[in-house]
């Protein structure tokens, strides 16, 4: 009896250990899948992640080369703007040695021609001193100081009239003594003047008028003479 419902239990067993296994091999197999599911997702992200990355690597190489070429850019202008700068120095410095030499030799042209003419002066008076040292004293030139106190001591009156009348007899020099002479010719014409206006006063002007005129005269030779 056991064998016959071993018998009749084994069909049954049979089907449900089949069934079983049937479930385990979907639920192995929705697993599986699961897990290929997930191992495709992760290996998506992987992926576009990776690309992320190489996108943001391309990116940074490309604004890496920007920033170089810029770089790049900005250097070569500051170059050329430095060679310009130094160029144009080198011009300015050019410029202003050649306006120092030109200057320079102004300067030393004017110098030469100021040192030509004093020189030429130099000569100048050397030769008149040589042509005065040869002349024998009585003709000799006279300074022009000289020849102003001779004329101040002229002018002095009574005195000076007297030293006219001495030196232009007496004088050694004969500049000297001409022009004494030239003095004394305009004292002996200034007499004349002052006899012809006295005998005009004398004839022409009335007794009173005239005695007035003499007695003023009188008045200022007595003061002239009392100041001697």
């Amino acid at each position: 009896m056991a064998d016959d419902l071993n018998d009749k239990m084994e069909p049954e067993i049979s089907e449900a250990s089949e069934a079983a296994e049937e479930v385990v091999k979907e639920e192995a197999a929705v697993v599986e899948a699961a897990e290929e599911k997930a191992v495709e997702e992760v290996a998506k992200k992987a992926k576009d992640t990776g690309a992320a990355v190489a996108t943001a690597a391309v990116t940074a190489s490309a604004a890496g080369k920007e920033v170089a070429k810029e770089a790049a850019k900005e250097a070569d202008a500051a170059a050329k703007a430095a060679k310009k700068a130094e160029e144009q120095a080198a011009k300015e410095a050019a410029k202003k040695q050649a306006a120092a030499d030109k200057e320079a030799e102004k300067a030393k042209a004017a110098q030469e021609k100021a040192d030509a003419r004093l020189e030429k002066k130099r000569q100048k008076r050397a030769a008149q001193q040589a042509l005065i040292d040869a002349c024998p004293p009585q003709y000799r030139p006279v300074s022009t100081s000289k020849y102003f106190w001779l004329a101040f001591l002229s002018a002095i009156p009574f005195i000076g009239f007297i030293v006219t009348i001495f030196l232009s007899i007496a004088g050694r020099n004969r500049n000297v003594k001409n022009f004494e002479k030239a003095i004394l010719a305009y004292y002996i014409i200034a007499i004349i003047i002052a006899l012809i206006a006295l005998i005009v006063i004398g004839v022409a002007l009335p007794a009173e008028i005239r005695s007035n005129v003499l007695n003023s005269l009188r008045e200022i030779a007595g003061s002239v003479s009392v100041g001697t």
